[in-house]
């Protein structure tokens, strides 16, 4: 059996489910979807076109310093201030051996842009346009020109 052609579900530890519904669904407008028999304490969403993300719960947090989930978006810019208008607070980072200086929220590397947030349990969120930048080369095709962030 080949993977090369399964979707894939980012799956999030959050610390409290309800606000995690909070933020998921009203902030970022995610629509719920049915779980599996036996997932109590979770909570699937439908992600644009096609693409999935299961958030459950966890006594403690993550813990982690990386990137847990990026959505792409094809106006980075546009997606931060719409966000911002909603309350989302934006991350600042300077870290020069990977190349990544945000000025005002947003990382320019190359011709690709990049912005990262918090959910309520501390996972580290991005919105970045590299899929739409390869779809306009002609090396990957998003589903659709909609922002799968719903910002």
């Amino acid at each position: 059996m080949s993977f090369s052609r399964t979707k894939v579900v980012p799956t999030l530890a959050v610390t409290d489910l309800e606000a995690a519904r909070a933020f998921y669904e009203g902030l970022l407008g995610f629509e719920e979807v049915d779980t599996p028999e036996g997932e109590e304490g979770a909570t699937l969403y439908r992600v644009g076109d096609g693409s999935f993300l299961l958030v459950y719960e966890r006594p403690a947090p993550s813990g982690s310093t990386a990137t847990a989930c990026s959505f792409a978006v094809a106006d980075v810019e546009d997606a931060v201030k719409r966000l911002r208008l909603k309350g989302v607070k934006f991350e600042e980072y300077d870290i020069p051996e990977m190349g990544i200086k945000t000025r005002d929220g947003i990382a320019e590397m190359g011709a690709s842009k990049a912005a990262w947030f918090k959910d309520p349990s501390g996972n580290i969120l991005a919105i970045d346009d590299s899929l739409f930048l390869l779809e306009g080369r002609g090396q990957s095709r998003p589903a659709s020109r909609e922002e799968g962030a719903h910002a």
